[in-house]
């Protein structure tokens, strides 16, 4: 734990106090404080990654825990050969992220695209559209593929916490004359609430670091429609070589991220609480 957590981040810490950058290594690598942190909080384009982050994350939190919902519910109902449906949900998340975005690219791709195919053939478009080369098409085809590729852990999440609510409740909510609806907002989701603040704690940890996939399919593009902090900060060590820049906007994501997670725990704790 200590070698593959605390150490590389004392390493980034230290690293992102120096002017660390492979062009000027020549020149030393003399220390510069805070430098880095203003001169990150200064920057636009580290605002715009870090709102895109959030958007990122907060889709993502919503369509992993609607869809994983919605599949635990039918996988909960009394059919035949619920353990084969159980094994063909985790096929997703078995694929490798690169994989994954690699075959959402073709299934998107202009001219052979089997979306662009199903949406001209319904009148849903006049021609084949560009879907990773337009700004919001772009957002919205990324979030669909990092759900499709993430939503089983949820799903066993909440499948596994449906198990454990008595059958009882049911029979006796229905037998005092309680629908569906009812049942459901009154019964499931009373008993899946722990599940459901585990699921998007590990969502929201998972997505707000996720690199591969928006990576693969469009490097953050077009015109930084797509570009979260990730695969801003990659771009800062590995393209433009600037290693202390890019830790002290790792140090920076790290805290985001905290202060995002202890505030929703926090106002989680605090409603149980009351």
């Amino acid at each position: 734990m200590v070698l593959i957590i605390i150490v590389p981040l004392i390493i980034g810490l230290v690293m992102s106090f120096f002017n660390y950058n492979l062009l000027t290594l020549h020149r030393g690598i003399p220390f510069i404080g805070f430098s880095n942190y203003s001169k990150a909080l200064g920057d636009e384009n580290f605002w715009m990654a870090f709102w895109n982050t959030l958007w990122w994350t907060a889709a993502n939190v919503a369509g992993q825990v609607a869809l994983g919902l919605s599949i635990a519910l039918l996988l909960n109902q009394p059919v035949k050969g619920v353990g084969i449906y159980k094994a063909l949900i985790l096929i997703p998340w078995a694929v490798p992220s690169a994989v994954a975005a690699l075959s959402w690219m073709w299934l998107l791709h202009p001219e052979f695209g089997l979306v662009n195919d199903i949406a001209v053939r319904f009148g849903l478009v006049s021609e084949p559209v560009a879907w990773l080369g337009r700004p919001f098409t772009a957002q919205v085809w990324v979030v669909i593929a990092r759900v499709w590729k993430e939503f089983p852990l949820s799903a066993l999440i909440f499948h596994a916490a449906l198990q454990t609510i008595p059958k009882d409740l049911y029979e006796a909510a229905e037998v005092d004359g309680a629908g569906v609806w009812k049942r459901f907002w009154n019964i499931t989701i009373p008993y899946l609430k722990a599940s459901i603040v585990v699921a998007i704690t590990l969502i929201t940890i998972w997505t707000f670091n996720s690199f591969n996939m928006i990576w693969v399919m469009t490097k953050g593009g077009p015109g930084g429609a797509t570009e979260i902090l990730a695969t801003s900060i990659y771009k800062t060590a590995f393209q433009r070589y600037n290693f202390g820049f890019a830790s002290s906007q790792s140090i920076l994501m790290v805290i985001f991220l905290s202060v995002i997670i202890i505030f929703y725990l926090y106002k989680v704790e605090g409603k149980k609480i009351d």
